[in-house]
């Protein structure tokens, strides 16, 4: 009865149906899994557009769905558990995830020059052979906004950590077209990498950078005095590009909190908290142009009494209910390589410390289920 529906009928029936039964269909409906529809890629965007975010936090080389965060009576093996999404053990492919773009994780391999990407959903894994070994480098996954069908790209952008500036934060530089020093480009496509013209002047970033609607966005700072900034990189133009942040941020001190986040491939989200105050500022972009962003307040929280100062490197995300933040960061007063995730309202904070120590950072993230090809 299903095969006589009209095409356009079940065309829109499987537009509605989450990613995560989508993929049981291909035991319970091969008949439909294996047509052609599910390689369009105009119905891939249009599913891809009506899919919900998950929220996902990478924790020891696993990815772990999160659950809820709300209730009094929440612990942490409430919170991080399985909704839809299977616990990822990444820990045979990847020593540390550097970046992620549409659910995909870009990770390093232990014990080769290779780059992998990474489908935590599918289990899809790709492997990427480097032109040479590069030990300072940070990289970024996007994609180019013309083509209907996502064709994923990753940039290398040559940088080291200095002495001179906190670990959360890598000096870029890009300021000749010489040898090591220039950008290069991998396209998923054509399996193959190239080198780019672009260049910038010479500034620190953090290394991990946050995904939105293709394109990669860094906290960055001048290398000589705090000037503070976007660096965002077009993967449709393939250029750089430095943009605004809010005003608040244009004198503080290097001990200062920032981190970037996405909030439902929107809008770009911005966390600061200042030293001296220990009050924390959540902006959102009202809008992003190519050489402009515009930004408004969305939350003041003052963690005071209960929690101090949120050091870097940390992530953050905001959930669907109105004005709750969730972040992820080093733990308070406590032994080292513990971690803890805050919940923060208008009216106050959660704080649960994660149920095991961590070997890297942990990272939360937005998570919408993509295909690799």
């Amino acid at each position: 009865m299903i095969s006589t529906l009209p095409q356009e009928l079940v065309e829109e029936i499987l537009s509605r149906v989450p990613v995560t039964s989508l993929r049981s269909l291909r035991s319970t409906c091969k008949g439909w899994f294996h047509q052609a529809l599910f390689k369009d890629p105009r119905f891939i965007k249009k599913h891809f557009d009506k899919t919900r975010q998950y929220h996902a936090l990478m924790l020891n080389h696993k990815v772990c769905s999160v659950i809820s965060i709300h209730g009094a009576n929440c612990d942490a093996e409430t919170i991080f558990g399985v909704d839809g999404l299977t616990v990822v053990d990444l820990h045979d492919n990847v020593t540390k995830a550097f970046h992620h773009c549409d659910g995909l994780l870009l990770c390093t391999h232990p014990k080769s020059n290779m780059l992998v990407v990474r489908n935590p959903f599918s289990g899809k894994t790709r492997w990427i052979q480097q032109q040479k070994p590069y030990y300072n480098s940070a990289y970024a996954m996007g994609y180019d906004k013309n083509e209907l069908c996502h064709n994923y790209k990753i940039l290398r952008l040559p940088c080291y950590y200095d002495h001179g500036k906190p670990e959360s934060w890598k000096k870029l530089d890009v300021t000749t077209l010489e040898g090591d020093l220039r950008l290069e480009i991998y396209e998923f496509g054509s399996n193959s990498w190239r080198s780019l013209d672009a260049v910038t002047t010479q500034a620190f970033l953090q290394p991990c950078g946050v995904s939105l609607k293709g394109d990669t966005y860094w906290l960055s700072s001048n290398h000589k005095v705090f000037d503070y900034s976007l660096l965002s990189f077009d993967f449709s133009k393939e250029s750089l590009q430095r943009l605004c942040v809010p005003s608040s941020l244009y004198e503080p001190c290097d001990s200062d909190t920032m981190a970037l986040s996405v909030v439902r491939e929107e809008h770009l989200l911005l966390l600061y908290q200042s030293k001296k105050t220990l009050l924390v500022e959540i902006w959102i972009t009202d809008e992003i142009e190519t050489t402009f962003a515009s930004w408004c307040m969305f939350l003041i929280v003052d963690l005071k009494p209960h929690v101090h100062f949120i050091w870097n490197p940390m992530s953050f995300f905001i959930t669907d209910m109105e004005k709750e933040v969730v972040l992820c960061c080093h733990g308070f007063r406590d032994v080292s390589n513990r971690f803890c995730v805050l919940r923060m309202v208008p009216s106050g904070i959660s704080r649960w410390y994660l149920p095991t120590r961590a070997w890297h950072v942990p990272t939360l993230f937005g998570y919408v289920p993509a295909e690799l090809a």
